[in-house]
């Protein structure tokens, strides 16, 4: 197959420069419907033949050349490999798979966050932004893992997200921050019968205070590549050397993910839309179409373009024996 391909209009050819034989058409069409000589006999005079009538006019060659031209026509079109997509191919590493990590200490109860003209909790605030980021990527499985004292499973990894959203929204808070704990649960439940690619989308509002720290779950993550954005919310102001040194932003880089601070609804939007596009960038590149090849279509009015001009011919043809 050529190393090259033409679109038009969302028809694709496989062998493009097989379509320079069309160029031939229009000069084969001139060159066979050309006027050639009229039959006739050679004599010594015409004068005797006067009064006979007029010189039987012959039938013009022209036409009948049309439907053969027809017939190469769709056998060129044919062997250049049209062909029109049909769609995504089904298949099972398409997605990626997403572990939400999140925060539900007692602090997420603080209403310092804003949606609307509304003020409302933390909680309630990247419960919406999260509803929004997950409504985005339908072909991603998705589970989710809170963590306060203790990290707790709310959904394994599924496509079912309205369950997963349900099962989240009934969650309780409670005391603790077990950051590190957190991760390495989301770690554990991500790697399970999966050759996807993996994220973790951490959110915390607090510094880890049980447990073994986010940097020691980092190099774990690595090993497994999987990716970790981590987000720390809150009305607190990091400063570029405080998050340049931030266990958070060291352990996200470590994995090539990216670290982030929102310290309102508008930013934390802004934070898991950047984040949706950066994995739907890789996504991309995993895109497979399948195709509905038209070359039979061709084949098959050529032949019946032959087929009619065979049975044209034999109807109303005439040989001089």
């Amino acid at each position: 197959m050529s190393g090259w391909m033409l679109a038009v209009g969302g028809l694709e050819f496989g062998v493009p420069w097989l379509l320079l034989g069309l160029l031939l058409i229009p000069w084969l069409a001139w060159r066979l419907g050309a006027k050639g000589p009229v039959p006739s006999i050679t004599v010594p005079s015409l004068a005797p033949l006067k009064g006979l009538g007029r010189t039987p006019r012959r039938q013009s060659g022209r036409w009948r050349w049309v439907l053969p031209l027809l017939a190469l026509t769709l056998m060129i079109l044919g062997l250049s490999q049209p062909r029109l997509p049909r769609g995504d191919l089904p298949d099972p590493t398409k997605g990626i798979d997403i572990m939400l990590t999140l925060d539900f200490s007692r602090s997420m109860a603080e209403e310092d966050f804003h949606l609307g003209a509304k003020r409302v909790s933390r909680r309630a605030a990247l419960e919406d932004v999260v509803t929004e980021f997950v409504g985005k990527r339908p072909s991603d499985r998705i589970g989710i893992v809170c963590f306060a004292r203790s990290p707790f499973l709310i959904s394994p990894l599924t496509l079912d997200h309205a369950w997963a959203l349900s099962s989240l929204k009934e969650t309780d808070l409670m005391t603790g921050t077990a950051i590190g704990e957190g991760l390495a649960s989301s770690l554990q439940f991500i790697q399970r019968n999966s050759d996807r690619s993996k994220v973790i989308i951490l959110v915390t509002d607090g510094q880890n205070l049980l447990g073994r720290s986010p940097l020691q779950i980092a190099p774990q993550l690595l090993r497994a590549q999987v990716r970790l954005y981590s987000i720390l919310i809150g009305p607190e102001i990091v400063t570029p050397t405080m998050a340049a040194h931030h266990e958070l932003n060291r352990s996200s880089r470590l994995t090539g993910g990216q670290f982030f601070q929102a310290r309102d609804t508008d930013t934390l939007h802004r934070v898991y839309d950047l984040i949706d596009q950066l994995e739907k960038k890789a996504l991309l590149q995993k895109r497979f179409v399948t195709w509905r090849e038209l070359f039979p279509h061709c084949a098959a009015g050529a032949l019946a373009v032959l087929l009619l001009q065979l049975l044209l011919h034999t109807l109303f043809r005439r040989s001089i024996p």
